[in-house]
């Protein structure tokens, strides 16, 4: 089993690559970080608060991180994930409180750290070894916060992951409630917009998938 811990600005695909985190038997999530990006920090944390309690995986630590770039500029909300990032799924004012600011972020030796989201929060920690995705020049990451990406490209040892799975053959679920229909909610919605797994699709491979949509499928039909 490999333990991961993620850095989330959580989103429709961050939201699908928690549950692959939490539901997967292959990984073992130790903790989340939550930061600007897709949407405002405290509408993250909402987010990602609602996906864990959603798993029943509210226990899993959860602490915060960069609120603005590197250079003091506010990252700018996208609206490709709809209403509050999460599809409407959240609360419009969203409550961030009882969550721990990040300092020094510690993640033991035998835990890879998975950053999907800019990649900011990872310039107040020692430099190491990170899974990054869409983080070379060009790509979403990158762009919401060149600088700090740069600087953690030069400074650390970066694996990046390219996810590249369609949702076209995604199957009709039927779920109506629970897990399975939050999950159906957020495929469907990334078929909508012609996107695919994105995020969830990265920590799948590190779970060694050979097929991340079929993956998904089973995880939430288990």
């Amino acid at each position: 089993m490999s333990r991961v811990h993620l850095v989330v600005d959580t989103g429709v695909d961050d939201a699908l690559a928690i549950v692959v985190a939490v539901l997967d038997p292959r990984l073992s999530l130790t903790g989340v970080t939550c930061t600007a990006g897709n949407v405002s920090l405290v509408q993250s944390v909402a987010n990602t608060r609602h996906v864990l309690d959603a798993l029943g995986a509210g226990s899993v630590p959860l602490t915060v991180g960069a609120d603005r770039r590197r250079d003091g500029r506010p990252f700018v909300p996208r609206t490709v994930h709809g209403p509050g990032g999460l599809v409407g799924l959240t609360p419009s004012v969203p409550d961030s409180a009882g969550v721990g600011r990040v300092d020094r972020l510690e993640v033991a030796g035998d835990t890879t750290l998975v950053c999907l989201a800019p990649l900011t929060t990872l310039l107040d920690l020692a430099p190491g070894e990170v899974v990054a995705t869409y983080a070379r020049p060009g790509e979403a990451n990158d762009g919401m916060d060149p600088i700090a990406a740069r600087t953690v490209r030069t400074a650390w040892t970066v694996t990046h992951v390219r996810p590249r799975a369609s949702l076209a053959a995604w199957p009709e679920m039927g779920h109506q409630g629970g897990v399975g229909g939050l999950v159906d909610r957020l495929v469907q919605h990334q078929r909508r917009r012609g996107a695919g797994l994105g995020d969830a699709e990265a920590v799948l491979r590190l779970a060694g998938t050979a097929d991340p949509v079929d993956d998904l499928r089973r995880l939430v039909a288990r």
